[in-house]
């Protein structure tokens, strides 16, 4: 793949102007929280990319790339935004593609967790994507929702069939649709007619055949019509039992959601839910940003909304299993009162046609909706006031219908057995045509279902080979950064039917859900393994980049330097770019051989007006002296103050400095820095004392300097007026003039010179800590003996 070299950032989220050599090496960027760390992990995505993935996915609807990418100051000026990249590239066209295709390699803090607490579903969907396995995710959805789809098919299918059965049975007046049956009250008609007898039934035979104009025959024949508004009259009897426990059933689970309305809208918020359970960072509820005691009663509380949510979903499927039934009864009363439609258009009885067809036109509506969840919330009161809806006139339209047709004159003989083919041929054509609809169904179905079998069965082979590979590595990497605690760790990734089942070892007591028994800091240093386990997987040898936003905080502070060296043997050709809002991990990071002096740099603070600071000395005066050509004091002043900020913080700990100590450790400007100078002084003076028992001349004569150094500073003797007065300080910097406020920068720009090596530019530190017996510079130019001559 690639790797940085160096980076230009100008104008991107809270970066004003930036550049950094990376120089192709792993990289430690530290400072604390809203110092700009994730900045440059957003402005490298970018470029790389052309995402940025905090302005993506659920809860960023109202972010783009091009209105919130840029400062906020050149919002509407988004051309002013820009990263320059010098990248070691192997092949252009190639790579740049692949990463492109890759957003993956950047990893956030909130987005380790996706792996591991995450519903199965979601997490085969989350890691088939990272492996670029979401089409097979996507075909094995499509089988199903193509399975689905045509099982809904064959049961309607199968609904016709039963209609058509039906009618037909009717009107031949037999108990069962056998061919011996069929036939015989078929020829009985042909032998009056003086037609050739019908020895056999095959799927060719006509049943009217040999009627002079036999497609002209006139369908009606009066005792079928009696039979079929008889059939419409009695189903409409005894349409106050029909579907009755199912309707029951339906209406009891609608009661139950209409008592609770919170399981209708945990239903709703279900996957909402999944997403704050994948998103939680602390105590805060990333859903609502409302503040919790602690981060396991959040979670208990979001997995408590989830579990609702499940029995929600099982509400859902009894109401939808029960509306199957009650449908089946509505096509089923659709079939005989189209059967009477007929009738009544054949008598020319408009009111009653005109009635069944509005009524079946209802009941095909009412059919749709008893097959929708959403549909089924709303029939409440129609399944309550009884489902058929039946029409006012129903009854007496049937009654006068069936009068008609009985008045009609008899048909003569062989009118009758005339009429009685010819609607038998029609009937039968419609069973075959139902029937062979059916067996189209019954093959689609069976085929599709063969089809998703297959394909599931293949995708878990394969799955499980690939996740066997995963899960060794990522227990591999798991033991590695838990040396000494947990030997014997496995993992266990199963996947089955678009779902990925996780478990993980606990002390040997046997395989878990990772949140079942491990710690948050043990579960967010799993989400780590497992996804250095997934990138080792999907890039192999050209796994060379990644960009880890805060997520090393996840590892617990014990094992930090076995994780230095599970990516340092690992992954030896990767380059690591690391933000962490911890100092103490930044230096563990270099002092483990992670990262070097060369390749971390630290922000120490951030403003609008700057973007994050550097800790470094050069480049903060430059920008200091930038600021005020502007005219921008305001600006100036905070970046000095906050300069001073980090350099008294640095040198209180590197000297010993001893301020007023405080709980919360966090200290004012006022009360650090002048400690730090009565620290430096003390220790030129112990220092000056020590070479005069040795008689050094040369280093009490360097040590007196230093420390007349210190007293003669006009910084100095600001430093002494904050430890008096705290009331003068640089609160009143903002509203002074350029020319006030250059002397102002000057002098502190000398007093911290005389706490660092022009050498080598390094901080001076007091060593070993405690009772120090040096004062040193990195290059050791400045080397002050405190040790003095024992007597």
């Amino acid at each position: 793949m690639i790797k940085i070299e160096t980076a230009h950032i100008e104008e991107v989220r809270g970066i004003r102007k930036l550049d950094i050599d990376f120089g192709q090496a792993t990289y430690a960027i530290s400072g604390p929280n809203g110092s700009g760390k994730s900045g440059v992990i957003d402005a490298i995505e970018f470029c790389l990319t052309g995402q940025i993935g905090r302005l993506m996915g659920p809860g960023t609807k109202s972010l783009t790339i091009a209105d919130h990418g840029p400062h906020v100051d050149k919002s509407k000026f988004p051309d002013a935004a820009f990263v320059t990249l010098k990248i070691f590239i192997p092949s252009l066209k190639a790579v740049l593609a692949e990463i492109e295709d890759h957003p993956e390699i950047t990893l956030s803090r909130r987005e380790i967790l996706r792996f591991i607490l995450a519903e199965p579903t979601k997490r085969s969907e989350e890691i088939q994507t990272i492996l670029k396995l979401d089409e097979i995710g996507q075909t094995r959805a499509a089988l199903n929702t193509a399975h689905n789809r045509l099982q809904t098919h064959l049961k309607n299918a199968q609904g016709y069939v039963s209609q058509s059965r039906d009618t037909l049975l009717r009107h031949l007046q037999v108990a069962a649709l056998q061919p011996a049956g069929l036939l015989e009250a078929v020829n009985k008609r042909r032998s009056m007619l003086g037609l050739t007898e019908i020895t056999s039934l095959t799927a060719d035979t006509t049943l009217d055949i040999g009627i002079a104009g036999a497609g002209q025959v006139s369908d009606f024949n009066k005792q079928s019509a009696l039979r079929d508004v008889k059939a419409l009259s009695t189903a409409i009897e005894g349409l106050s039992a029909a579907g009755r426990p199912a309707v029951s059933e339906i209406l009891a689970d609608l009661t139950k959601l209409e008592a609770d309305p919170t399981l209708l809208d945990s239903l709703n918020r279900r996957s909402l839910v999944e997403k704050g359970l994948e998103l939680i960072d602390g105590p805060a509820c990333p859903l609502c940003d409302h503040s919790w005691e602690d981060s396991s009663r959040l979670r208990a509380y979001l997995q408590a909304k989830l579990a609702k949510s499940a029995e929600a979903a099982a509400l859902q499927l009894a109401l939808v299993k029960a509306g199957t039934v009650v449908r089946s009864e509505v096509m089923s009363l659709i079939g005989v009162l189209g059967s009477a439609a007929k009738v009544a258009q054949a008598r020319a009885d408009e009111p009653a046609r005109l009635l069944f067809e509005t009524w079946i036109k209802d009941l095909d509506d009412l059919k749709v909706k008893l097959g929708s969840f959403e549909a089924l919330l709303e029939l409440k009161p129609r399944l309550a006031a009884g489902w058929p809806a039946i029409p006012a006139k129903i009854k007496s339209r049937v009654s006068s219908l069936l009068a008609a047709v009985e008045a009609t004159p008899d048909q003569s003989a062989a009118v009758d057995a005339q009429t009685f083919l010819s609607t038998a041929q029609l009937r039968l054509t419609d069973y075959r045509e139902s029937m062979r609809r059916n067996k189209s169904a019954e093959a689609a179905s069976a085929a599709a279902k063969t089809a998703y079998d297959a394909y599931c069965a293949a995708m878990e082979t394969q799955l499980n080979a690939l996740y066997d590979d995963v899960q060794e590595d990522f227990s591999t990497f798991y033991r590695m950064i838990n040396e000494g605690d947990e030997v014997k760790f496995t993992a266990k990734l199963t996947p089955s039917e678009g779902k990925l089942d996780f478990a993980v070892n606990f002390y040997e007591r046997g395989l878990f859900p990772p949140a079942a028994f491990h710690s948050e800091g043990h579960q967010d240093g799993m989400g780590v393994c497992l996804y250095l386990a997934l990138m080792k997987r999907l890039f192999g040898g050209r796994f060379t980049i990644a960009l880890l936003d805060d997520v090393v905080m996840s590892v617990d502070a014990g094992h930090r330097y076995q994780f230095c060296q599970l990516l340092k043997t690992n992954f030896p050709n990767t380059q690591f770019i690391v933000t962490t809002h911890d100092r103490l991990w930044a230096e563990q990071m270099r002092s483990a051989g992670l990262v070097t002096a060369k390749t971390s740099l630290a922000f120490h603070s951030w403003t609008v007006d700057t973007g994050p600071l550097v800790e470094s000395n050069e480049e903060i005066w430059d920008d200091i002296a930038t600021s005020l050509a502007k005219g921008k004091v305001e600006a100036a002043a905070a970046a000095l103050r906050h300069h001073l900020e980090y350099a008294s913080r640095r040198l209180a700990d590197n000297l010993g400095a001893r301020p007023v100590f405080k709980g919360d450790g966090n200290y004012e400007l006022g009360e650090l820095l002048p400690s730090v100078l009565v620290r430096l002084r003390e220790l030129c003076g112990k220092s000056a004392e020590a070479a005069q028992s040795w008689k050094n001349d040369a280093a009490k004569e360097a040590a007196v300097t230093l420390k007349a150094k210190l007293s003669s500073c006009n910084g100095a003797t600001n430093v002494e007026q904050w430890a008096v007065n705290k009331a003068v300080h640089y609160n009143e910097w903002a509203n002074f003039g350029r020319k006030d406020f250059e002397p102002v920068v000057a002098a502190f720009k000398e007093l911290l010179e005389c706490f660092r090596c022009a050498g080598c530019g390094a901080w001076l530190y007091s060593a070993p800590r405690g009772n120090p017996d040096a004062v040193r510079c990195s290059c050791s130019t400045i080397n002050f003996n405190l040790k003095a001559k024992e007597k």
